[in-house]
């Protein structure tokens, strides 16, 4: 004799192993290895629901009399789908369950076949369809209304019925597997829906890569292309990066990683907004009238507005919008002073007004690399930062003016 089985416990440990098993198949061949071996039935079958091809699939089958796995599939027009997918109320039959025993005394009931004239068929056609599966009892799985698997339970192998308390066990067990299958199929929808947002991403975080970098060779052409305007910016950019790179170790900037590319990009981009400077104001050789002279200043503005689709660059935008800035205030756009001007930009400033003075200019001659460097001299605490320009000095002296002069 079998002890008594406490149902609302194997419930409890159940809803445990439910939690921890995400694999459904897995989850369902337990209850089957479980049932089989604890309720004393001749077999034991669980169907589910196959989403894709829309059908029912034995997952597994256990006992003496078990349908082989893979064998018997139902579609959804199978009666004994139907019956539980319509699920009419019917004097004298269970909603929750199906079984040879109810079915068979539905059929010898004429008072409930005298009211349903189409029950007799149909109630023979899903004792036909339970004898062919060799199930006593069939129970079905919902969640939410949705019919996801059947439990199919032979004959008891005492030869006794199935008391009312494992008929509820039963039921609350398919149901619970029902759930669990669900929240498997949402867990693993997740991860499929996050594992194409992630290669989504990846997807537009290349293309926005390769689209920023196209248009930051187009801004760099730009830049070149004002580069080779005049006498003055002819070989300008690369000597303003050596300048100013040099200048930014002196002063012990951190150049390790992004900062570096940073103050390269600006070095390099610094007067990409000259672009919309007309050539007659570009290279005048008289003063700049006062309208001419603000179409100039503009071009800070200008540059910072080519970089703006650059979304990496927008440090790079800061610094060249405010490399005219003045260490004293007096410069221009929004006319900062001292530490209100970024660093990089003051050294911009520097090393862009030092090469600009030992150029030669459509109004005026070059200066000698002593008179340029007295020059910086005299505009300091004015126009530059006395940090920068004792940097800048010592750049000049480690690099040397021979070595510019042959980069020139």
């Amino acid at each position: 004799m079998k002890k008594k089985l406490d149902y609302q416990q194997i419930l409890r440990m159940a809803s445990k192993s439910m939690v921890r098993v995400k694999d459904p198949r897995r989850l369902l061949k337990m209850i089957a290895r479980y049932i089989d071996r604890e309720i004393n039935v001749k077999h034991t079958s669980i169907l589910m629901y196959e989403q894709a091809k829309k059908r029912y699939i034995f997952v597994d089958s256990k006992g003496d009399k078990r349908i082989p796995a893979g064998l018997v599939r139902l579609d959804i027009e199978n009666p004994l789908i139907q019956w539980f997918t319509r699920r009419e109320k019917i004097p004298a039959l269970s909603k929750d369950f199906v079984s040879c025993k109810e079915i068979c005394g539905a059929l010898s009931d004429k008072k409930i076949l005298a009211e349903e004239p189409e029950l007799r068929k149909r109630l023979t056609v899903l004792r036909r369809e339970l004898e062919v599966l060799r199930a006593a009892v069939c129970v079905p799985g919902y969640y939410k209304g949705e019919l996801l698997g059947l439990l199919m339970l032979g004959e008891k192998k005492n030869g006794r019925n199935f008391s009312d308390e494992e008929l509820d066990f039963f039921q609350t067990l398919a149901n619970d597997a029902a759930m669990a299958i669900k929240m498997a199929a949402y867990h693993d929808d997740l991860l499929d829906r996050n594992r194409e947002l992630e290669e989504k991403v990846k997807l537009i975080e290349s293309l926005r890569a390769k689209e920023q970098e196209i248009y930051y060779q187009i801004v760099l052409s730009l830049a070149r292309e004002v580069d080779t305007k005049d006498s003055y910016t002819n070989n300008h950019l690369e000597q303003v990066e050596i300048l100013g790179l040099k200048t930014a170790e002196e002063i012990g900037l951190d150049l390790e990683g992004r900062r570096r590319d940073v103050l390269i990009a600006s070095l390099r981009l610094h007067d990409v907004g000259k672009i919309g400077v007309p050539d007659g104001i570009l290279k005048k050789r008289g003063k700049l009238t006062k309208e001419e002279w603000a179409l100039m200043k503009d071009h800070v503005k200008k540059g910072a507005e080519i970089l703006e689709p650059l979304t990496d660059f927008r440090d790079v935008a800061k610094i060249i919008m405010h490399h005219h800035e003045n260490y004293d205030g007096s410069g221009y756009p929004d006319g900062l002073k001292g530490e209100e001007i970024p660093v990089e930009s003051r050294i911009v400033a520097v090393v862009d007004a030092f090469h600009a003075m030992i150029s030669d200019r459509c109004y005026r001659k070059a200066l000698s690399f002593n008179e340029a460097l007295k020059e910086l001299k005299r505009a300091t605490k004015k126009q530059f930062d006395p940090k920068i320009v004792t940097a800048f000095f010592s750049a000049i002296k480690k690099i040397g003016l021979k070595q510019l002069s042959a980069a020139s």
